[in-house]
């Protein structure tokens, strides 16, 4: 006589914590990851330490999801990632001052931003860089995923997908060696 031991079937981390946090419409929808709870203040930790709570679920970017349907690779990713924080930093609009034709180079009728701050005005020019090696008709598609203007993956079809496999694969070869000297 054998006995057979049934295993309990594994649950998803991930799921059984979003159905505790989000409603069961939102919970059971996927694209959810568990991530560490961000303190940003010490009230936060303190908070944090007195209920218990270390973790916390939040949606998966656009990238993320491309990886996990297999569109890109980490490395196409990570370059992605580089493109969109540049963009961000280059073009945060706080603090800039507005050039209306007059100093800095600008001919009668421009009008531009100036950079507030070193590092702004080294991003953009990275930004314009990176932008070199996409193809422009693959450029509406790319930034519309990176920097979120466009369709969400889910809902792109299978053409749009390969262009932006393509656009990511020209970025991660033109800048490949800085993401290397930034990790």
């Amino acid at each position: 006589m054998t006995s057979r031991r049934l295993r309990k079937t594994r649950e998803d981390p991930t799921a059984k914590l979003a159905r505790t946090i989000l409603p069961p419409e939102q919970a059971n929808r996927g694209g959810l990851a568990i991530r560490d709870v961000a303190n940003h203040t010490d009230a936060d930790q303190r908070i944090s330490v007195r209920s218990g709570e270390t973790k916390t679920i939040r949606r998966l970017t656009r990238i993320e999801l491309l990886v996990k349907a297999h569109v890109i690779n980490a490395e196409q990713a990570a370059a992605c990632g580089w493109y969109s924080d540049r963009y961000e930093l280059g073009f945060q609009t706080t603090g800039c001052t507005a050039n209306y034709g007059g100093a800095g180079g600008g001919g009668f009728g421009s009008n531009d931003l100036l950079a507030r701050y070193k590092a702004q005005g080294e991003a953009r020019e990275d930004y314009y860089y990176a932008r070199q090696a996409i193809p422009q008709h693959l450029l509406q598609t790319f930034e519309g995923i990176v920097l979120g203007t466009g369709r969400p993956p889910h809902m792109m079809p299978k053409a749009d997908k390969l262009r932006f496999s393509l656009a990511a694969f020209l970025l991660h070869q033109q800048i490949g060696h800085m993401l290397l000297v930034a990790a």
